[in-house]
């Protein structure tokens, strides 16, 4: 089972994903949009873990992320590597140590890496966004447990509306 992300180009990223964008506000302004939001990390973690981990059955199990890993330093690295929850080490270690990638974008092929980077995200270690494709969401990482979701047709942004609310995260 491959748990590694598999580096992309640039070119390959902006050739599949559409709905991308360099800052949060700039997706605000171009995208119809909802945030999820999670109450806390003992209850909220899992459940955007697993509303995540659907999307990318929905997406045909095919998503991609922007992971900056290999832009931090080795310092912020070791650093890094002691802020992860143990469950979580040995896989951050092994995408430490992959083949160096200059690029940022990644694509995700394997659900086993979900609970991985979104609790990078949740705890606010190392923040990941996520890119699925074949029905169209961006899922961007944020702070205080809150994750903005972006579409382009309002069809998309009612199907995903529809399946947080299924999770729970609207009453």
């Amino acid at each position: 089972m491959n748990e590694l992300l598999i580096p992309i180009s640039n070119a390959e990223f902006k050739n599949k994903v559409k709905i991308r964008f360099n800052n949060i506000l700039d997706g605000f302004d171009l995208f119809k949009n909802f945030t999820i939001e999670a109450i806390n990390i003992e209850i909220g973690e899992n459940k955007i873990i697993k509303f995540i981990e659907n999307i990318f059955e929905e997406n045909n199990c095919e998503a991609y992320v922007d992971f900056y890993i290999n832009r931090i330093s080795d310092e912020d690295k070791v650093k890094l590597i002691t802020l992860v929850p143990d469950e979580d080490k040995n896989i951050l270690k092994l995408h430490l140590n992959a083949e160096p990638h200059d690029g940022i974008f990644y694509k995700l092929s394997n659900k086993t890496l979900i609970p991985f980077l979104v609790r990078l995200n949740t705890r606010e270690i190392f923040f990941v966004t996520f890119y699925f494709t074949n029905k169209p969401i961006t899922i961007w990482g944020n702070y205080g447990m809150k994750f903005p979701c972006f579409f382009n047709t309002e069809n998309d942004l009612e199907f995903y509306y529809n399946l947080s609310k299924s999770f729970g995260f609207f009453s």
